[in-house]
């Protein structure tokens, strides 16, 4: 009785010939005495591991089978069909070149695909016989036929210049196009897979951006509607400022824990050419962003609704996801250019601190007289926290109007606040210039806030690339 299965995914991969041997022979053996079925992807096999094999699957590109069956029928079938594995060469290696297409040579490339092709249509027919190496029926042979006559005449008409010069490049570079596609489609759909397997981490992210909705709005309990407004003008201003750090943080620490653990993975990857980084890149942002940008939206609704803030909810809810957006860009960027966990922690706290304490907005006010500081300058252009938090103020304080006659001019001037930038200020415009950011606009905030994220995308698609496997031309040694 066979219980469960054996799977190997190239299990000789970074091994010598001698060792990759051992390592086929011992699950060969493993299997028998175990009676567990074992299978095994594997690339051009020396001559002993291919004796060892029972049988054989062989595909082609695009995931089309040219032959399934007795590893020890497979040179008399290919033989059969016209394909004859010549004296002293590795059956394994004569079939993978048989399957093979040559991207660099449009024309060949054509020649390639034909033959596959053949090889393909000829496997579905002797599937209907029972004997593979029985030949094709008349049906069979007018489909093998017809398919023939249909590719040889696109590569006579190329070769022979009917077609326009650059068909061959257009073909090559249409199909390239759609592999791209369909890596893309694939590696989403495994990010989809991934966070849906993490629904227990997906609750706990959920409930703390509720409970941390609710906590902010009891502790900052001046900002009401039947509230002074006067008396909450430095509660605004903190409520929102620590909405955007917290939030910030909690996109950026989720996204380079899991950015870190799968580096390791995408590089394997991307040394047996599975994927481009842009291609991982892009299925990351689509499966990441629009989860972590629901978190945000759930937090600036709550936010709104338990409180008296000026800030439309449309306001909110987009300046909190466009600010987590860049957080996760940022979390993309820096774990790009680290291989572990704890690398990626180890530089991506820092960072975040250093954005925190240059985005942060000085409640003393700012000195116009200063001279401009560049590396100060340069951080602040690099915090997301710096352009959330100073969109968020402008458009919560820009119109204001301390309108509460009912409490007389005496009662306003005691609920501002005593220090700082602050202090006895007259409208919400004066509190935004004394901030610095009296001409600031809500628009050119979120556009610089959208650039940077875009800047941070692609900091990331550098780094994949520039930090991802590198190979050596052996032909230059």
């Amino acid at each position: 009785q066979m219980e469960g299965i054996f799977l190997a995914d190239e299990p000789t991969t970074g091994l010598d010939s001698s060792q990759a041997e051992k390592v086929v022979k011992l699950i060969s053996t493993l299997a028998k005495e175990r009676n567990v079925p074992s299978i095994c992807t594997l690339h051009q096999p020396k001559s002993s591991i291919w004796r060892t094999l029972d049988q054989i699957i062989l595909l082609a590109p695009g995931g089309k089978m040219c032959y399934a069956g007795e590893r020890k029928n497979a040179t008399a079938y290919f033989k059969h069909i016209g394909y004859e594995c010549p004296q002293d060469t590795n059956p394994a290696e004569f079939f993978i070149d048989l399957v093979s297409i040559d991207t660099e040579d449009p024309i060949q490339a054509l020649t390639d695909e034909a033959r596959i092709n053949l090889l393909h249509h000829r496997f579905l027919q002797s599937c209907i016989s029972d004997n593979v190496r029985q030949p094709p029926d008349s049906h069979g042979k007018a489909i093998i036929k017809q398919q023939s006559q249909i590719i040889d005449k696109s590569i006579n008409d190329a070769t022979k210049g009917k077609l326009p010069p650059f068909y061959p490049f257009l073909r090559t570079k249409a199909k390239s196009i759609a592999n791209s596609i369909n890596r893309f489609g694939a590696l989403l759909r495994r990010s989809w897979r991934q966070n849906i397997r993490d629904a227990r981490i997906i609750t706990i992210r959920l409930g703390a951006s509720v409970m941390q909705a609710f906590l902010f709005a009891s502790i900052f309990t001046s900002v009401r509607n039947d509230k002074s407004l006067t008396r909450s003008i430095a509660d605004r201003v903190a409520l929102l400022t620590y909405g955007v750090i917290n939030m910030s943080i909690m996109a950026l620490m989720k996204t380079l824990d899991l950015f870190a653990k799968e580096r390791s993975v995408v590089m394997r990857e991307q040394m047996r050419s599975n994927y481009s980084s842009l291609e991982y890149l892009l299925a990351k942002m689509f499966a990441e962003i629009p989860l972590d940008s629901f978190f945000a939206l759930v937090f600036a609704t709550i936010l709104k609704r338990l409180t008296g803030l000026r800030t439309s909810m449309l306001t909110l809810i987009k300046t909190y996801c466009l600010m987590t957006v860049t957080s996760v860009s940022l979390g993309f960027a820096i774990g790009s250019v680290t291989s572990s966990v704890e690398s990626a922690m180890s530089m991506g706290v820092p960072v975040m601190v250093i954005f925190m304490v240059v985005g942060v907005i000085n409640p003393s006010g700012v000195d116009s007289d200063a001279p401009p500081n560049r590396v100060m300058e340069w951080l602040k252009f690099g915090s997301p926290i710096k352009w959330a938090i100073e969109a968020l103020v402008t458009a919560e304080f820009r119109g204001m109007v301390f309108g509460e006659k009912e409490r007389g001019r005496w009662g306003q001037l005691k609920d501002l606040p005593r220090m700082g930038a602050l202090a006895i200020v007259q409208d919400g415009d004066n509190v935004l210039k004394n901030l610095g950011l009296g001409n600031a606009k809500y628009s050119d905030l979120m556009k610089k806030l959208a650039i940077l994220s875009g800047i941070y995308l692609l900091m990331s698609w550098l780094g994949l690339s520039y930090f991802g496997p590198s190979f050596i031309d052996t032909e230059d040694v």
